[in-house]
C-alpha cells in the first residue's frame, strides 16, 4: 500500500493524520526532470487574450506575464474524461492538452477540481516529449524538492490538494510552442441515496468563505508559488490564497465554447436497471447485455456545470447482492454491495425499545432546541403498543424521563409529551454520562425487541474518541442513530458515532426538513431490510472492511472489501429479514471485474485502522499497517 501524508483540516481527526495521507482525501506528487530557468512572459504580437483571475473558469493552465495581475491562459487544445463505473466503484482518467503558444519560457498553473472521496492512483505530465510520472512524497517534502528543481532549471510539476475536491498543479519551465498534456486518474466510490445511484464529475470550483484574520508577515508556510486566489492566507485558513481561484467566467468567442470536454462512462451495474439518466446533459446509453455505455448527445461540451448520472437498479421485495474483485500483486481484492429491496410495502413493523437521547446544552440553544423537540415529538408520535422507550435529556448531567425504558401507552406518552415540551437549552454538554446511562438498561426489559438508541445533538464535543470507544464497548446488541441539528453540526463526529454504533446519522438543517428527514429514519428503524449480516470468505485470512457489518437499511447499502490470498471460491452472505432468513451466495470466479477495487479497500484498510487506533490508542503495530 502506497504511504501518504497530509494536512490535518480538523480537530476529531487523529494527529497521526499529519504523517499519513488518506488516500482518499490528500495527495502530494512531485514530478521532476531537466529544464532550464524562466521569466515571466511579455505577450507575443501573436498572443492575445491576457486574463485577470476573476475570469479564469475549472481546468485551465495560466502563464504569469509581466504585468501584475494579468495571465496569459495556454492554448486548450482538448479534454476528455473517461469514466468506467462497477457496482460503487469508479475509475476516472481526465486528459486536458494545452500549449505555451508564446515566444517564451513559462510557468504555468492549473487548477481542476475533484470530488470530495476521489483516491488518486497516477498522475503524469507531458511536457513536449518528456513523460513525468508523479512520485508519492510527504507534502512539505514534495515542495521543497520542487523548488529545487526549479532553481536547477530541471522540469518539475508539484501537485497538492489544499481541500479534498481541489487539486492544483505548478508546473516549471515550460519552452516556447511546447504541449502540456495533465493526465490524472483516481477512484471514488459512486453515491447512493432513496435507491438510486448518482455519480458526479464536477467541472466547476465554488468561491469558500474564508473566516479568520489576515496571518502576520514571517508567517507564511513554504510554497511552491505564491497564492493567487481572491483571499489572503487567515489565521484560520493558512492556505486561503490556494484555495480561492477567482471564477467569474470568461466568455466564450463565437468560434468555440470555453473549456469544451468529451465525456464517456462505461457503466456495469451489477444488477439490472430500472431507469438511467442526467439531469445536466443530454445522454445517449447503449446497452449491451448488462453493460451500458453513456456518451454526451452533443459530443463536445463545455466545462460550465457538472456532468451527474443517475441509475436505480430493478432490485424488487428482497435483498439482492452483487460482487467485484480485482487481482494485484498476488492478491485478490473484493468489493460486495448487497442493496435493500425496493418493494417494501410488504415488510413487517418490528417491536423496539428505543431510547431518545436529547442534547439541551447550551450549544444547542434557539433554533437547535426547537428543531431537536419538534424531531422528539415526532418520534414520539411513531411508537406502537408493543414497544418500550425512554427519554434522556443531558447538558451538564444527564436526566431520564423513566429510569428505564417502560411499555408505550397513553400514560407514558403523554408523559413523555410533558417532559420534552419543557426542555430548554443551557450547560455544558456531558455526553459520556448520557451514553452510558443509556447503555445501562436491564437487558430482560428488551427481550425480543429491537434495541435502539437515537441521539438527537449537534456534536459539538471535544472528546471524540473517548465517546466513540464507549460506544463501541457499550453497544452490545443495540443499534446508535443519531440526528445531527442546526445548520453547522459536528458531522465528522455524528457520522463515525453512528459507524460505531452500527446505525445511520440523519442531518437536519433547517425546521422544513424535520418532519421528512425523522419520517425517513423511523421508516428505516421501524423496517430494518436486513440485521445480523454476515459474509463467510472462502478464504479464512481475508482482511474484510469494516468490521463489524452493519444493518441494512431502506435507502442505505452495505458495502465490503475485502483482500484475499485466493481468486476463486464462493462468498456466502446471509442475514435475518423482517419476514425471516435470507441468503445468497456469490462466485469470485465468476465476478465481474473492475480495476479500482484495490483502491478502495486500501482506503477502507486505512479508515478501519484509524477506527482502531480511535478504540485502542496508537501503536506501532497500527501505524505500520497504514
Amino acid at each position: 500500500m502506497r504511504r501518504l501524508a497530509h494536512r490535518n483540516d480538523t480537530r476529531h481527526r487523529h494527529r497521526h493524520r499529519h504523517r499519513y495521507q488518506d488516500i482518499a482525501q490528500c495527495i502530494a506528487l512531485l514530478l521532476v526532470a531537466a529544464l532550464v530557468s524562466i521569466e515571466p512572459l511579455e505577450a507575443s504580437a501573436e498572443v492575445s487574450g491576457q486574463v485577470t483571475m476573476n475570469e479564469v473558469t475549472a481546468g485551465e493552465i495560466l502563464f504569469e506575464t509581466a504585468t501584475p495581475g494579468r495571465y496569459l491562459p495556454a492554448m486548450q487544445l482538448d479534454s476528455r474524461a473517461d469514466i468506467t463505473v462497477s457496482g460503487f466503484v469508479a475509475t476516472v482518467e481526465v486528459v486536458q492538452r494545452f500549449r505555451n503558444a508564446t515566444r517564451d519560457w513559462a510557468e504555468g498553473v492549473y487548477v481542476f477540481p475533484l470530488p470530495d472521496t476521489a483516491a488518486v492512483n497516477a498522475m503524469e505530465l507531458r511536457i513536449g516529449e518528456r513523460v513525468i510520472v508523479g512520485e508519492i512524497r510527504e507534502k512539505q517534502q514534495a515542495r521543497r524538492e520542487y523548488q529545487q528543481a526549479k532553481r536547477e532549471g530541471r522540469k518539475a510539476g508539484l501537485v497538492e490538494q489544499p481541500r479534498p475536491n481541489m487539486f492544483t498543479t505548478a508546473v516549471a519551465n515550460i519552452a516556447p510552442g511546447q504541449e502540456i498534456e495533465v493526465r490524472l486518474t483516481y477512484v471514488e466510490r459512486v453515491a447512493y441515496e432513496g435507491g438510486r445511484f448518482s455519480l458526479r464529475f464536477p467541472m466547476t470550483i465554488t468561491p469558500r468563505y474564508i473566516p479568520g484574520a489576515p496571518r502576520p508577515a514571517g508567517e507564511e508556510p513554504m510554497t511552491a508559488a505564491p497564492g493567487s486566489g481572491w483571499a489572503v492566507n487567515t489565521d484560520q485558513v493558512t492556505d486561503a490564497a490556494e484555495i480561492t481561484p477567482h471564477l467569474e467566467p470568461r466568455r466564450p468567442t463565437s468560434e468555440a465554447p470555453i473549456n469544451p470536454i468529451e465525456l464517456s462512462v462505461a457503466l456495469d451495474p451489477g444488477l439490472p436497471l430500472a431507469d438511467i439518466s442526467s439531469a445536466y446533459h443530454d445522454i445517449h446509453v447503449a446497452r449491451q447485455g448488462g453493460l451500458y455505455d453513456v456518451s454526451l448527445t452533443a459530443g463536445r461540451v463545455p466545462m460550465d456545470r457538472d456532468f451527474e448520472l443517475t441509475w436505480q437498479t430493478a432490485v424488487g421485495s428482497e435483498p439482492a447482492a452483487a460482487l467485484f474483485t480485482q487481482e494485484l500483486d498476488g492478491s485478490a481484492y473484493a468489493l460486495a454491495m448487497i442493496l435493500p429491496p425496493t418493494q417494501v410495502a410488504d415488510a413487517a413493523r418490528l417491536p423496539r425499545e428505543t431510547v431518545l437521547i436529547i442534547d439541551t446544552s447550551g450549544s444547542m440553544g434557539g433554533e437547535p432546541i426547537r428543531q431537536a423537540r419538534a424531531a422528539l415529538e415526532l418520534a414520539l408520535s411513531r411508537l406502537a403498543p408493543g414497544d418500550r422507550f425512554d427519554v434522556i435529556a443531558f447538558n451538564d448531567r444527564p436526566t431520564s424521563l423513566f429510569g428505564d425504558s417502560r411499555p408505550v401507552d397513553e400514560n407514558t406518552l403523554a408523559e413523555a409529551r410533558r417532559f420534552v415540551k419543557r426542555l430548554s437549552a443551557g450547560g455544558g454538554t456531558e455526553m459520556m454520562s448520557a451514553l452510558n446511562l443509556a447503555f445501562a438498561g436491564d437487558p430482560e426489559n428488551s427481550i425480543g425487541l429491537l434495541r435502539q438508541v437515537v441521539f438527537i445533538t449537534d456534536g459539538a464535543v471535544g472528546n471524540a474518541e473517548a465517546l466513540f470507544k464507549a460506544i463501541s464497548d457499550g453497544l452490545a446488541e443495540r443499534r446508535l442513530f443519531t440526528v445531527g441539528i442546526g445548520s453547522a453540526p459536528n458531522s465528522h463526529f455524528m457520522r463515525k458515532a453512528a459507524q460505531f454504533g452500527r446505525g445511520t446519522f440523519t442531518f437536519i438543517g433547517k425546521p422544513t426538513e424535520v418532519e421528512q428527514k425523522m419520517d425517513e429514519l423511523f421508516t428505516r428503524l421501524e423496517k430494518p431490510m436486513l440485521r445480523n449480516v454476515v459474509l463467510d470468505w472462502p478464504d479464512a485470512d481475508a482482511v474484510v472492511e469494516p468490521d463489524p457489518i452493519p444493518d441494512l437499511y431502506d435507502g442505505q447499502p452495505i458495502i465490503l472489501t475485502a483482500r484475499l490470498n485466493q481468486s476463486g471460491g464462493e462468498v456466502r452472505a446471509a442475514g435475518e429479514t423482517s419476514n425471516g432468513h435470507w441468503e445468497q451466495t456469490l462466485t469470485l470466479d465468476t465476478a465481474a471485474v473492475h480495476s479500482g477495487v484495490a483502491t478502495v479497500w486500501a482506503r477502507d484498510r486505512i479508515n478501519g485502522i484509524e477506527d482502531r487506533i480511535a478504540l485502542e490508542g496508537e501503536t506501532d503495530g497500527l501505524r505500520k499497517q497504514i
